[in-house]
């Protein structure tokens, strides 16, 4: 209100693309090990071994954790 932040109220998800991951591993399960995947908005997170490069995935804002596909 007039220029001054009242608050900021984040969604509990968003869905970002995958910019830079390894290749993805046929025949992994959502249970498999992870593998680091780099974000278009720069932050790295931990994703299942299926996930492959310029996918878009669910990322929880309150922890920064990978929660699925999009």
């Amino acid at each position: 209100m007039d220029g001054v932040l009242l608050s900021v109220e984040l969604p509990q998800s968003v869905d970002l693309k995958i910019i830079e991951t390894a290749p993805g591993i046929k025949g992994a399960t959502a249970a498999s090990r992870t593998k680091p995947a780099t974000l278009s908005t720069g932050l790295e997170v931990q994703v299942p071994e299926y996930i492959e490069t310029r996918e878009m995935i669910k990322i929880n804002t309150s922890t920064g954790k990978f929660m699925s596909r999009s």
